[in-house]
């Protein structure tokens, strides 16, 4: 199905690089629900932070009864540990179909900037699409990792650059998807702290 969604939009823009950006920006659309929930969750974090330390402090030897006090604080707030993880986890099987489509046959021969869209910068070091893919990651990732709240764990400033070292490693097409969903999680963001 979303090879026939991507040949459609293909068809109608003229480009697959314009129907994977669209394709993208539907898929992120229609996950916005969840980020919502995750935007307020994080708020939620912040705002419990001085408890959630003490509860580390007091229960730091016991990690199951640090978790359970976690979760139940968690969840008089209305909130939950998995809520800042929902949108990605949505998006994985997505992702996973997309990868697939971006991989095979369905693209080859489609280009932007003169580059074949299953091509990979690891494969093809000169690939300037390639290269600017990963400038514009990079560029993404330090924004969103300036936008996150103080307090924030180490480990999630450090995944915000996953995906500039995916990025070499995957076809310009998923390279595409990858910024575009950046994009959307920076203005998202923006949007969702006002």
């Amino acid at each position: 199905m979303l090879h026939h969604v991507l040949v459609l939009l293909s068809t109608t823009t003229g480009s697959v690089a314009a129907a994977i950006v669209i394709a993208t920006l539907a898929v992120r659309a229609a996950l916005l629900p969840l980020s919502l929930r995750a935007y307020r969750a994080e708020k939620v974090r912040a705002r419990l932070a001085p408890q959630l330390t003490a509860l580390r402090e007091r229960h730091g030897k016991d990690p199951v009864a640090l978790a359970e006090k976690t979760a139940e604080l968690m969840r008089a707030e209305g909130s939950g540990p998995l809520a800042g993880i929902l949108p990605t986890l949505a998006q994985a099987p997505v992702i996973w179909l997309l990868y697939r489509e971006f991989s095979g046959d369905a693209v080859r021969g489609h280009t932007l900037l003169g580059a074949d869209l299953t091509a990979r910068l690891l494969d093809h070091p000169a690939l300037p699409a390639g290269w600017l893919i990963v400038a514009a990651l990079a560029a993404i990732a330090v924004w969103n990792v300036r936008q996150l709240p103080a307090g924030s764990p180490g480990f999630v400033r450090v995944l915000s650059f996953g995906t500039v070292a995916f990025a070499a490693l995957t076809p310009v097409a998923a390279g595409i998807y990858l910024v575009t969903s950046g994009l959307w999680t920076a203005v998202e963001r923006i949007v969702a702290r006002r």
